[in-house]
């Protein structure tokens, strides 16, 4: 008997839920031709659960119980209904490459026949595949994507920069209410500053896909595309709005409990919130950008948590080396 059937086995089960969850999506979106890919795709995945099912029966295993992922299911389908179509398909692509990478490292490893082998490899081939359709999607959703990023890196920078912030006044001074005002300044500042950085960011790439479209249609002896320019006229503009509005809501949740609480429990509930909240966010960044999703998250929070002690050490040192206060 092979010793590694409970890799198989994992194998074929996650066959299965890709293919569970395929034709359940198909369901879910709107974009026909969205929905015959997937309905395709789910095809495809049901071919390789029969590889993987007859591998496994060949050797006398009771196939019977291995079922989806149910759990795996749930998520996707809450992420796909909280990050929308663009950030789901790129957390589906970024689960491609993943069991290509596991296939092909499984496909070096085993001592089956040629045969088998060659059977792994078109499975590989096959999933490659898959990644091309999340690809066209992806580009059919650009926008919407670039979107999104900038309302989670507006969150990201309002959370730090305003914690980092808030630590270093709560050595400063003894009010809650005058760190939560302190706080408040920052955050209207860095909202000012971000929304002016994410319009000219966004601005120079805008001009210079304006003027390739321009260059274009000249060499080419025809009129450019209006529409298209329009659009990215107005790219810099969303950006700077989306980037400003959601770096003002980040900066809120570290100030809120400085509201409510006095200083050092305001502080601490402060620090959660934070660690928590860009977690989550750079979560959806590492799902954009096709990264480790845990590790980025808790390099994140890390990151977050650092910022805030160095300014609040900071704040000691001139509370308790050159005795400043405000009270």
């Amino acid at each position: 008997m092979p010793d590694n059937l409970n890799e198989i086995r994992d194998f074929c089960s996650d066959e299965l839920t890709d293919l569970e969850f395929y034709r359940g999506l198909s369901e879910r979106v709107r974009d026909e031709d969205l929905k015959k890919s997937l309905l395709r795709l789910s095809d495809v995945e049901k071919q390789h659960s029969q590889f993987w099912i007859s591998y496994l029966q060949k050797h006398g295993v009771d196939t019977s119980r291995i079922k989806p992922k149910r759990m795996k299911i749930r998520f996707m389908y809450l992420a796909f209904k909280v990050l929308g179509i663009g950030l789901a398909v790129n957390l589906l692509e970024y689960g491609e490459v993943e069991t290509v990478a596991k296939y092909r490292d499984y496909a070096t490893r085993t001592g089956e026949d040629e045969e088998f082998k060659k059977g792994i490899e078109k499975i590989i081939n096959e999933e490659i595949e898959h990644e091309d359709v999340f690809s066209f999607t992806l580009e059919q959703n650009k926008e919407k994507i670039d979107r999104n990023r900038d309302i989670i890196y507006g969150i990201s920078d309002g959370l730090v920069e305003v914690l980092a912030a808030i630590a270093g006044l709560t050595a400063l001074l003894t009010n809650h209410l005058d760190v939560a005002l302190g706080g408040l300044v920052v955050g209207v500042s860095g909202t000012m500053s971000m929304s002016v950085g994410a319009y000219l960011s966004k601005d120079s790439e805008s001009q210079y896909k304006i003027s390739s479209i321009k260059r274009n249609a000249i060499l080419k002896n025809k009129t450019h595309d209006r529409d298209k320019v329009d659009q990215y006229k107005g790219e810099s503009r969303r950006s700077a709005m989306n980037v400003g509005m959601f770096y003002i809501l980040g900066a809120a949740i570290p100030i809120l409990p400085f509201l409510f609480l006095q200083r050092d429990v305001a502080l601490v509930i402060a620090i959660i919130l934070v660690a928590v909240t860009q977690g989550l966010a750079n979560s959806i960044i590492a799902i954009s950008m096709n990264m480790g999703i845990l590790k980025e998250a808790l390099k994140a929070s890390a990151l977050a948590l650092l910022a805030a002690l160095a300014s609040y050490v900071i704040g000691q040192i001139f509370h308790l080396v050159l005795h400043v206060s405000l009270v």
